[in-house]
């Protein structure tokens, strides 16, 4: 379960040799392919917490293939004063990602425009737009290096966006574990090429087949604040129809 609990694809190989760096590039991005394509494909629910210091949420999280997207649907289950806002995050494929968001309050719906994908996620350290899987075909890819990463050995990759102009990070490094195809960690850098955020995962455990993320933590190092997502349980294989990953199931 690594999409949207921390999920997020990163991946690394060595530092580029001399007369090789088209070879390693190309092989950068089929590396972060690989780790996308290792998600899980089956469905599953999650029960999962947010906390940052002086508060916390609880959302469930019920995820499954649609129609080839990876769509994902989350629900706020406490505290009470958040209790009810639900969101689906829809992976596309071959066009852009959609999010969508319903309040208690509202009536409907709301698809979230691009500025509302650069706002703290719930009141934390993660943006809406940490939450869901970036298009592999949007950016660059190169190895920058290695690193040992909750005792494994990583790869690390610098991706850049190929549209700078829309882009919310100038450029993220990943660590990636490439024995067992895993992002363990995500450094995130401002418009102005300054680190802004760092994403890790703090345990991780194998729960039916799936490796599974069950402790993340987002820190803006620039506000000096972090969150923290724990996975407090998870099944797998569950049936979930196919109208929950749907902007009427929000409605509901």
């Amino acid at each position: 379960m690594r999409t949207l609990c921390g999920l997020v694809a990163a991946l690394a190989l060595s530092l580029a040799q001399p007369g090789t760096g088209a070879a390693q590039d190309a092989g950068a991005k089929d590396l972060m392919k690989k780790v996308v394509d290792a998600l899980p494909k089956v469905p599953f629910e999650a029960k999962l917490r947010l906390s940052s210091p002086g508060n916390f949420r609880d959302l469930t999280l019920s995820h499954k293939l649609v129609g080839g997207a990876r769509a994902s649907y989350l629900e706020v289950t406490a505290p009470d004063d958040l209790k009810g806002i639900r969101f689906l995050f829809l992976e596309h494929l071959d066009k852009p990602s959609e999010q969508y968001i319903k309040v208690t309050a509202s009536r409907r719906a709301v698809l979230v425009a691009d500025e509302v994908r650069k706002q703290p996620f719930l009141g934390s350290a993660f943006y809406v737009a940490d939450l869901i899987e970036p298009p592999i075909d949007a950016f660059n890819y190169k190895f920058v290096g290695e690193e040992e990463v909750l005792g494994r050995k990583t790869k690390l990759v610098e991706s850049t966006p190929l549209k700078p102009a829309d882009a919310i990070y100038s450029k993220v490094i990943n660590a990636l574990d490439p024995t067992d195809l895993l992002a363990l960690r995500r450094e995130f850098f401002d418009a102005k090429g300054r680190l802004l955020k760092v994403w890790e995962v703090k345990k991780v455990e194998k729960k039916d087949g799936n490796w599974t993320i069950m402790d993340q933590s987002m820190t803006n190092v620039q506000e000096q604040t972090t969150s923290r997502l724990e996975t407090q349980s998870v099944n797998f294989n569950v049936v979930l129809p196919d109208s929950m990953f749907t902007p009427n199931y929000l409605l509901k």
